[in-house]
């Protein structure tokens, strides 16, 4: 989890001293050793801490050279032998062990196609002398940042906005329209920051530039969502995701020291849990060590006797965090501070006390499982395709298995909405089917598109297949909230020299998990059927079985803890938000709907966090009275230390 730059221009003073020491010195936070290498019109650096440099992190090496191919990267690459193998076959060797080499060889061998053969967590710049060209990629789900500019002729590439924005020609003046789409949890905008000079490359998406030429960008990996595609039967599907799962958590199970594993009581960790301990011990390494949060007896989060139950099955037991001990908010202001973006994930706190305890038990990656939800169960939505399909009887017998109650219930939750969206097409109306949180100010909605825009992203996952249930897929894996969440996931886990790693989201198994039947993921009143199978004898039968109520559901914490509001520091943030000078938000009504909610009553508390989180970065950014204007931030006027010069 490094942090590189990369200045291509034709003015070579943007390539020497200070230009490129303040850029560098932005980078402290993601190494505290740093290198610099400067070409003809281009300069390289990368910055990474000593733990990563060994085999199975980054290597050891900063800036890879590999003749006139030169790489700087923020990269874990899995499957390395296999890529070495296909390397060879394309008469390419690696000309160093470090994953910044093989990308240079992969590059080598493929060009710009060269990310569709590389499998990891991964953001990277490339620069082909011979060529004159600049070329980057991001890994497919975006666990690690990439950012870039384009300031007259000159292109700045980098894994942190701060890197940028420490450039001095790099204008500092916001965004409003992404500033707003953040506040709105938006489904568009995925390339803008809220800074108007910086954009974010997507996941799954390269870039290049040959010679003075602007940056053009292109996906390269779409989600496959055909669930008719894999016509294995279920107990071959099972046998085969064991396999992969296995494979996957083999591949990123710790080079050094512990693994651990950040164990709930659910389905997805335990199942990884289960399978990766068989996978291990069927190669002679150490287990995975469970860290697990024990919550309230009668609080519907509390899953510690299930966590107990799987943990025994294997004779251990898991390290025990408390939730009472994890305070909601605290240092809520400084950790947006320190943000590149606003972070929208409502339990950074609960994240930092997991990263804690993993780093105290001596383990530099803990696995987690992000993708169970999204690759292996569906919402009920999936009752509305039914209903839209005619099909009757299905629907019948699922909405009774679910226990969904009579002909009103069923009316309302799945007859209605689908009649309502076919009436309103008749109609022609464009409206987005989700809307913005009511304290968007009606005319900066209005002046700047967002309607149109949420639309037609939400045109955009319904055109893929797959009915509401594919596009609720899509949703959950490709909205622009998810690469900053994962982003941030990552920053977060190197403050305590941790890597995060999701097997469940290796790319061999979202390919093929989303070309599985529907029926896989929800039916017969349960989910994640062909996930439970796979771990058939490697967990207790109960832990496995169908539930009657979702288990680990935190709303109850995060409600009772945003309510608290410590300190009342959200309700000083809403009396004068910045975000009213800016015209984005209506004071008056933002400072209702959080009267309205912290007193009891329902409303949108995930929309009014992240508006928190957004109002806390443009503070630390915008220190008041001065709300315009280039202000620096302190990290640009840091020494730059520790730097090799090559």
């Amino acid at each position: 989890m490094s942090g590189f730059i990369a200045v291509v221009t034709p003015d070579e003073r943007q390539l020497v001293d200070p230009a490129l020491a303040r850029m560098v010195a932005a980078l402290e936070p993601r190494g505290n050793r740093a290198e610099i290498w400067r070409g003809a019109g281009v300069a390289m650096a990368v910055a990474r801490f000593d733990w990563e440099l060994v085999d199975g992190f980054a290597g050891a090496g900063l800036v890879a050279h590999d003749g006139d191919v030169t790489v700087a990267a923020d990269a874990t690459l899995y499957y390395q032998a296999e890529l070495e193998r296909k390397l060879r076959g394309e008469g390419v060797n690696p000309r160093g062990n470090t994953t910044a080499h093989l990308i240079a060889a992969a590059y080598r061998a493929w060009g710009t196609e060269c990310p569709r053969h590389l499998e990891g967590d991964y953001a990277f710049v490339v620069y082909d002398g011979a060529r004159d060209r600049t070329f980057a990629a991001r890994d497919f789900m975006g666990r690690r940042p990439l950012y870039y500019a384009r300031v007259g002729e000159t292109l700045l590439i980098a894994s942190t906005v701060s890197a940028i924005v420490a450039h001095a020609s790099c204008p500092l003046d916001l965004d409003d329209l992404a500033i707003g789409e953040l506040v709105g949890v938006s489904l568009a905008g995925h390339d803008r920051t809220p800074y108007a000079a910086i954009r974010v490359l997507p996941p799954a998406t390269l870039l290049a530039s040959d010679g003075a030429a602007a940056p053009r960008t292109s996906g390269y990996w779409h989600l496959p969502t055909d669930d008719a595609a894999d016509a294995r039967s279920f107990e071959a599907a099972a046998e085969l995701l064991g396999e992969l799962l296995a494979a996957a958590i083999i591949e990123r199970h710790s080079p050094v020291g512990p693994t651990a594993i950040w164990l709930s009581g659910g389905y997805d960790s335990p199942v990884m849990y289960g399978v990766g301990n068989a996978a291990l011990d069927r190669r002679g390494l150490d287990r995975l060590r469970a860290i697990s949060f024990s919550h309230p007896p009668g609080d519907p989060a509390r899953e510690d006797e299930l966590i107990a139950e799987v943990t025994r099955f294997w004779d251990a037991s898991p390290t025990w965090l408390s939730i009472e001990d994890v305070p909601l908010l605290e240092h809520a202001a400084a950790h947006a501070a320190a943000a590149d973006v606003p972070f929208q994930h409502a339990f950074e706190n609960w994240l930092r006390a997991l990263l804690r305890a993993t780093a105290e038990q001596g383990a530099r990656v803990a696995l987690y499982g992000d993708g169970g939800d999204q690759l292996f169960a569906v919402s009920m939505v999936f009752l509305r395709d039914l209903f839209a399909g005619v099909r009757w009887r299905s629907l019948r017998r699922e909405w009774r298995a679910l226990g969904g109650g009579g002909a009103r219930a069923l009316w309302q939750s799945v007859a209605h909405p689908v009649i309502d969206e076919r009436l309103r097409a008749v109609r022609g109306d464009r409206a987005p089917r989700i809307g913005f949180p009511s304290w968007l100010q009606a005319d900066f909605v209005r002046r700047h598109g967002l309607e149109a825009r949420q639309a037609e992203a939400e045109r955009t996952l319904a055109a893929g297949g797959g009915g509401r249930a594919g596009a609720e897929t899509r949703r959950s894996l490709t909205n622009p909230t998810v690469p900053r969440v994962l982003a941030g996931f990552s920053s977060l886990a190197l403050e305590h020299a941790v890597e995060l790693r999701a097997p469940l989201l290796d790319r061999r198994i979202v390919e093929f998990a989303l070309q599985r039947p529907r029926a896989e993921r929800a039916s017969a009143g349960a989910v994640k059927h062909l996930l439970r199978r796979t771990a058939t004898g490697l967990l207790p039968p109960n832990i496995l079985a169908p539930r009657k109520e979702k288990t680990g559901v935190l709303t109850g914490y995060f409600a009772r803890s945003f309510r608290a509001d410590a300190g009342g520091m959200v309700s000083d943030a809403f009396a004068a938000p910045v975000l009213a000078e800016m015209g984005i938000v209506d004071a008056a009504a933002l400072q209702q709907a959080w009267r309205d909610y912290k007193s009891g009553r329902e409303g949108k508390g995930g929309y009014l966090l992240t508006t928190f989180q957004t109002e806390l970065w443009l503070r630390a950014r915008l220190p008041a009275p001065a709300r315009t204007g280039d202000i620096a931030p302190e990290w640009i006027r840091m020494p730059a230390a520790g730097i090799v010069q090559c």
